[in-house]
């Protein structure tokens, strides 16, 4: 997996999970910046998704390949579906929504490197 992109990942998603739990503190919907902070946080992740595939072409493997391969899956999709429960739901939570879902994409991706590292 490659490192430095799974940093700027992990730090691109903390910080817009920050923003919007900031926002749902100050109870207020999400707006603009939130949509476009999520769209740069899936943006990245499916970047990191062509880089894992590229490795995995060349033959490199994670020391649990299922496991890495799930938690691939997930940290793609739980922007797009917290986006989509923010856009659905229209209140202060929605906020909290997208935070909560940047919190987890950054869980993800440190389990990702782990379990890659086999550490």
């Amino acid at each position: 997996m490659i490192g430095p992109l799974a940093v700027v990942v992990m730090v691109v998603a903390l910080a817009f999970a920050v923003l919007a739990l900031v926002i749902a503190a100050l109870n207020r919907l999400p707006g603009a910046l939130q949509v476009g902070g999520a769209a740069l946080v899936e943006l990245l992740a499916l970047v990191q998704l062509v880089g894992v595939i590229v490795q995995l072409v060349r033959g490199e493997r994670p020391a649990e390949f299922a496991t890495f391969l799930a938690y691939m899956v997930v940290s793609v999709l739980v922007m797009p579906a917290a986006v989509l429960w923010a856009a659905a739901e229209r209140n202060r939570w929605s906020s909290v929504v997208l935070g909560v879902a940047g919190l987890v994409v950054v869980v993800l991706v440190l389990r990702m490197q782990q379990v890659w590292t086999g550490a």
